[in-house]
This record gives C-alpha cells, structure tokens and sequence, in this order.
C-alpha cells in the first residue's frame, strides 16, 4: 500500500458520508478505479455500513465476547459494560 493510499482510506469515511468535496470526490473515484487494494477496502466498508445500517448490530455471544478480551489482552475489562 503506497502512501497515497493511506492517504484517500483516511478520507473514505468523509466520502462515505458525502463530506468531500466534489473535486476530492473525483480524485478518490478514480484512484479506486485504479488501485485494485483501495477498490476492495472501499466496497467492504462500503457493504458493511450498508449492512450495519439495514440489520443493526447483532449481541454478541458472550463467549465470542470472552475470546476476543482475551485475544486483545483486554481480560481485565470483560466484567466491565462495553458495548462491542
């Protein structure tokens, strides 16, 4: 990934949510025309945004829950209410 790339995922969520300017909204279109990484990138955020906005956010099982704490080293936390 170049830094270029870096650069227009830092401002996918702005493009995402049509905070972009018009002619930053053309430059990002067509670099994901050309960067097959940041096309992929785009339509998965892109897909789950959607997703997310038309199912919400499902509970998690709490032992899946357990898994990822102990995973992230964050075991300390899991008695605490934390909304993942």
């Amino acid at each position: 990934m170049t830094r270029r790339c870096r650069e227009w995922l830092d401002r996918l969520s702005l493009y995402l949510d049509g905070e972009l300017s018009e002619a930053l909204c053309r430059e990002l279109e067509r670099h994901l025309a050309e960067c097959p990484d940041c096309h992929v990138v785009f339509n998965t955020t892109r897909r789950t945004i959607e997703l997310y906005r038309r199912y919400g956010r499902p509970a998690m099982p709490e032992e899946a829950r357990a898994r990822l704490f102990r995973i992230l080293h964050l075991d300390d936390l899991r008695d605490l209410r934390v909304d993942l």
